[in-house]
């Protein structure tokens, strides 16, 4: 690791990267790349599976800490399983699980079986680790966390690198959270995203939530997203009344997909706003994922080892654009929705290649 980022080590001890992403913008492929990096400690959805209650309150102590891990909430259970992410979703593939994979605590659901073998066994040696902790800021218990959670690999990783779904609507409190941590922004063309949000049942929720919340339930706004707001424990400790099955099942308008990817690209792009960022585009990665891996090692970590990078070129797979399943003028639709959104990320990309000479 380059003495750059050896200076940028925080209180867990090692230097941090949050990779920030509009959802459903190829960052769980991100994900998986990283997990065999030997300097890097690949959290996957870590923030994304504790939801409501990942970013509040801005102290606590360890106990509430552990119970934000650890507690099941029923509107979570009811987006976040196997049946709607069978991709994303982990924990149901442990054999006998100690848990039920549909209800079961938020650090077993995706982030723990990313990294272990023996997610169950992980989540009992953290307990006491992190729930007798004294009272102090939220970062500081996260910090923890990842700490615990680079001790149990061999060799121990000295980068810990985030990667939530949708975590660019977070942008701005996670570089006030982790202000040491890198900031890379994953980019996809508007168009594919939004298609693919439209067939992802947590995708359908968020853009229903922003079109008829009427901004107090806004997953994306940027004062009260998911995860900061706080009306969202509550919603999810008891549904809110959401008609949650009618809405997972409904496919929003082309429209509403481009005109949400577009808001939430341009809210990225405000909160980034003067903070050195990094980009990382999902069509070069799979146009060259030599290439595109070895950007990501740099990114991440400083460094891109030849053993690492034959593994990881090979996870990345091309598949053919759901925009060409549209007619003409479903794509003209979706394309005039997304074009604000592109016009962000392509002022996020020239920043983001200025900082690392593309």
């Amino acid at each position: 690791m380059s003495e750059q980022f050896h200076a940028n080590r925080d209180a867990s001890g090692m230097s941090g990267a949050l990779l920030l992403g509009s959802a459903r913008c190829g960052s769980t492929l991100i994900s998986a790349m990283l997990r065999s990096h030997p300097e890097v400690l690949s959290l996957s959805e870590c923030f994304a599976m504790i939801g409501p209650r990942a970013f509040r309150p801005a102290r606590c102590d360890g106990a509430s800490f552990w119970r934000a891990l650890s507690e099941p909430l029923p509107g979570m259970s009811r987006i976040g399983n196997p049946d709607n992410a069978p991709d994303e979703f982990l924990y149901h593939l442990t054999p006998d699980p100690r848990h039920d994979p549909w209800r079961c605590p938020p650090l077993l659901a995706i982030t723990l079986p990313h990294l272990e073998t023996n997610p169950d066994a992980a989540f009992a040696d953290l307990r006491p680790q992190l729930a007798n902790r004294p009272d102090g800021p939220l970062a500081d218990h996260y910090l923890t966390l990842f700490r615990a959670l680079a001790a149990r690999q061999d060799p121990a990783p000295n980068v810990w690198a985030e990667r939530s779904g949708g975590s660019l609507a977070a942008a701005g409190t996670l570089r006030r959270m982790f202000p040491k941590a890198r900031l890379i922004v994953l980019l996809r063309a508007g168009a594919d995203t939004a298609l693919s949000l439209r067939d992802y049942p947590p995708g359908r929720l968020a853009i229903w939530l922003w079109k008829h919340g009427f901004g107090l339930l806004d997953p994306i706004s940027p004062k009260r997203h998911l995860g900061r707001g706080a009306v969202w424990p509550l919603l999810a400790r008891v549904g809110g009344g959401l008609p949650l099955g009618a809405i997972l099942r409904h496919r929003p308008t082309l429209r509403d997909c481009g005109r949400f990817w577009s808001a939430l690209m341009q809210r990225g792009e405000a909160a980034l706003t003067d903070h050195p960022i990094t980009t990382l585009r999902h069509e070069d990665l799979l146009a060259d994922p030599l290439a595109g891996a070895h950007a990501l090692g740099m990114a991440v970590a400083g460094t891109a080892p030849e053993r690492w990078l034959l593994q990881a070129r090979q996870l990345p797979q091309r598949r053919p654009s759901r925009v060409d399943r549209l007619s003409t003028a479903e794509a003209e639709v979706l394309i005039n929705a997304c074009a604000p959104g592109e016009a962000a990320a392509a002022r996020l990309h020239q920043r983001g290649c200025a900082q690392r000479d593309c």
